[in-house]
Formats: structure tokens, sequence, C-alpha cells
């Protein structure tokens, strides 16, 4: 599959999230700056800035957006006439010249080096109480009670939902008032999340999972598996999403 291929099979991938969005007015109204870090091609950060409202007629809503890439791949005709700055920078960085509103990253987050340190610029790169989008591809998955397991360049680490929530929880983002998402029908699931931001960071080294049910940053379904077993099971966490559906992580 060529680079155009590929960059828009993610496009087409990341709308199933985007159209989701789109049928939620009130927070879109209240989204005047988008980052999409890691924008690739551009074809997200089009979406954005040329989105409309739902009126009749439509009226646009001016969403600026920063486009961050470590290269400069972005399609021309995805940023012609819109409202985008493009951002050559390592989107782990603090590379923002302001605190955005919305941090969009489908496809990009699994090739964070550190994510701790990520997460915490990114939080710090956000207006309080911004939302921040993660999807990505997760390496480990059971297809028909056989454990399959994937590597990609560049791609070191593997995450599943519960210590996701902790790498997120510990690094300010609320995970109780919070929607996450893994397809279980997925031969290669992806994982979903959306947060707002909460508080400042805090330290990895010391914060506990107790510290961050004592600062309601777990959802009751986490709480209620820390207080039986003392740690996370991702069996017994209920999430719901932004179809407004309830789902267990299985």
């Amino acid at each position: 599959m060529d680079q155009f291929s590929s960059q828009y099979q993610s496009h087409l991938h990341s709308l199933k999230t985007l159209n989701l969005l789109y049928e939620y007015d009130s927070f879109l109204d209240s989204i005047k700056t988008v980052a999409d870090m890691g924008c690739g091609a551009g074809y997200d950060t089009k979406w954005w800035s040329e989105l409309q409202t739902r009126d009749d007629p439509p009226e646009p809503r001016d969403i600026w957006v920063y486009a961050v890439d470590r290269e400069d791949k972005i399609e021309s005709d995805n940023i012609k006439g819109t409202r985008v700055k493009k951002i050559i920078a390592d989107f782990e960085e603090r590379c923002l010249p302001t605190q955005v509103d919305l941090i969009w990253s489908h496809n990009s987050f699994q090739y964070v080096l550190d994510p701790l340190k990520t997460l915490s610029n990114w939080n710090s790169m956000m207006v309080p109480d911004g939302m921040m989008i993660l999807s990505f591809p997760q390496l480990s998955s059971y297809v028909n009670n056989h454990l399959l397991n994937r590597a990609y360049s560049g791609s070191y680490f593997n995450y599943n939902i519960v210590n996701l929530m902790y790498l997120l929880a510990v690094n300010g983002f609320d995970c109780n008032d919070a929607y996450f998402y893994r397809d279980p029908k997925e031969k290669n699931p992806w994982i979903h999340a959306a947060v707002y931001k909460s508080c400042e960071p805090m330290d990895p080294r010391t914060t506990t999972l107790w510290d961050l049910a004592d600062k309601d940053l777990l959802n009751p379904s986490a709480k209620q598996c820390l207080e039986r077993h003392g740690h996370l099971l991702q069996e017994e966490i209920l999430t719901t999403w932004f179809d407004k559906d309830f789902y267990r992580v299985v």
C-alpha cells in the first residue's frame, strides 16, 4: 500500500469517531482550537478546519487547527483555504504557540518514545477542561482463544485500556467522566479514549491507583475493582463511548 492509500485509509478509520462527534453540537460549539498530533497528510486536519454546524443552512465553525508532525507530509489540498497552521516539530514535546481546546491524536500515539512525558506535555498545552482524543492500534489481542501479538517499526509499547487509564489519570486526565472503547470483534483492535484535562500531572513514581481513585480520576467500575482486588482487572471495567452505549472491556 503506497503512502497516499495508507494515509487515506487511516482517515477513513478516524471518520468512525469523527462522525460520532459530529452529533455533539454543544461540545463542538465549545471547540475553537484543535491540535492534530501526528497529522500525516492532513485529512483529519481538513475535517476539523472545514467543520460546519448541522443547521439548515450549515454555518462554518471556524475552528483553528495546528497540524503537527515530525515531517512535512501534509497534502496542500488539505489545508488550502482553511484555518490551518503547520508545525513541523516533535509532537511529543511542547510544540504549540498557545493552549488548545482539543488534542486529536489518531494513529500516532503508538509511536511516542516516552508516553508519560508526552501526556504531561500535552496536558500543559491544553486549556482547563480541554479534551484529548486518542485512537491507536492495540498490539495484543485474543482471536478464537489464541493470543496474537504484533510489532511494528517505531512502536515500542503495548497498551491496554486499564494501563492506559493509569497513564492518563496520573498525567491529570479525568478517567471518570471519560469515554473508552475497544471493539472486541476486530481482529486487529484499536483502543479509543476521550478524556478531559482535570488537573496537573502527578509524579508517576509515587502516585498509586488508590491516589487516583481518591481524586475521582477513575470511573466507578475501576474503583470497585480496586476495592475488591487491590488492582485493576480489564474484564471488570465498564466503559461508555460516543455512541452512548456501555461496553465491558474484554
